[in-house]
């Protein structure tokens, strides 16, 4: 398990299976989200794994904040168009759209529990 702190959010990665999973919390400030994105693409790097698991259930929004956690959109930018993420959030605190919504990117589905996140992560793509 890997442990770090290089924003406002605290990240513990480890590698589950056939995916690895990254636990996130706090509240997150401007910035968090490209940062987080390019932590994630470091770790995915290292271990060579196309398949994440992002947990935002303790991740809250700081007093006064306008929008969203912009991550999803951060991680298409960051990440190759061959992975599959996963991110299980509430629908209002992150930027997520339909699994499989844009091309040449990686695909992102945003999900309420874990369950759902890991049978689609372990489903075939387009599936």
């Amino acid at each position: 398990m890997a442990l770090w702190s290089a924003m406002n959010l605290v990240v513990a990665s480890r590698q589950t299976g056939p995916l690895i999973r990254f636990d996130v919390e706090g509240r997150w400030r401007d910035g968090d989200a490209l940062k987080l994105a390019y932590l994630i693409k470091a770790a995915v790097t290292r271990v060579r794994q196309d398949h994440v698991l992002i947990d935002l259930r303790r991740v809250a929004a700081p007093p006064g904040a306008q929008g969203k956690f912009q991550i999803c959109d951060r991680l298409r930018r960051a990440l190759n168009a061959n992975m599959r993420i996963g991110v299980i959030a509430r629908r209002d605190l992150v930027d997520a759209d339909e699994p499989g919504a844009f091309q040449q990117c990686p695909e992102i589905g945003r999900f309420d529990g874990e369950g759902a996140a890991i049978k689609w992560l372990s489903a075939q793509p387009g599936g």
